[in-house]
């Protein structure tokens, strides 16, 4: 018991310090010392010290400190977002497009839209899907004024965006290069969301996959705006399904976007081997 104790004033004190969230992996690397856990088997060792703790909540991929009043999906504000990056990896690339557009009470509104000056000439790889050369970055902001920019649009809204953990990836790394700070904002992952609501309905869950399925207005075409704004538009379809199943605030979609549980083995049944 008084590890227990132990253990989960640490958690809460972590989960302080990071600004009111974690990922269950960075959480059992303090608590633990166990590197590289994957994500859900952190989540499964973390379960029983946030389930008894009224300090702690689960809020999509992360453990947060709880909040209380908890939004309901009507009322809460929505910002969705999406980069454009010089590469996939965020210690090595950089973002070079940032679009986003607010969703109030299930309706789209105003939107934002900025190129960000890359710090250098574009790869090809950049260059053939985005369709962006070299000569449209001139003029163009640098990171920390369009990432300024970006948040103060933001505010304190919900963040979504499709596969999150990419575009969050890139703005946690230039937030900690220039300040120290990461995001502190709810983000909901469409992506996730959709595995788990669409599960056997839709084997690929890609955007364009998506988008296609609910039959939005704007194709995904790899540039900032658009897919922030099909984006937007599958959020909106899956919050629709979400509600079908009985969820009403943020905090339960964040639950639907949460990675799967571990699928425990039944009783009985033989573990499985690896060859």
């Amino acid at each position: 018991m008084c590890l227990a104790v132990t253990s989960l004033d640490r958690l809460v004190a972590l989960v302080e310090d990071r600004g009111g969230r974690m990922l269950p992996r960075e959480a059992v690397l303090h608590l633990f010392a166990l590197r590289q856990t994957p994500d859900r088997v952190a989540r499964s060792l973390l379960r029983p010290l946030v389930d008894e703790d009224a300090r702690l909540e689960w809020r999509g991929s992360f453990v947060a400190l709880a909040t209380r009043p908890k939004p309901s999906l009507e009322d809460a504000g929505y910002v969705v977002f999406d980069l454009e990056t010089t590469g996939l990896l965020a210690d090595s690339g950089r973002i070079c497009e940032i679009g986003a557009i607010r969703v109030r009470g299930l309706e789209l509104g105003g939107t934002f839209e900025t190129l960000v000056s890359p710090g250098g000439p574009l790869l090809a790889p950049t260059i053939r899907p985005t369709g962006l050369t070299d000569a449209g970055f001139r003029g163009a902001p640098r990171i920390a004024s369009a990432l300024d920019r970006f948040l103060a649009f933001a505010g304190p809204d919900v963040l979504v965006a499709h596969n999150a953990r990419f575009d969050v990836g890139f703005v946690n790394r230039e937030l900690e290069r220039l300040s120290g700070q990461r995001l502190a904002a709810t983000v909901i992952d469409t992506l996730l969301l959709a595995r788990n609501l669409l599960r056997g309905r839709l084997t690929r869950m890609n955007l364009t996959s998506l988008a296609f399925f609910f039959g939005v207005s704007v194709e995904p075409c790899h540039r900032a705006l658009p897919d922030a704004v099909a984006t937007a538009e599958v959020f909106v379809r899956l919050i629709g399904l979400a509600q079908e199943k009985g969820a009403t605030t943020v905090a339960e979609l964040e639950q639907l976007a949460a990675p799967a549980p571990p699928r425990l083995p039944r009783r009985g049944a033989p573990a499985s081997r690896v060859a």
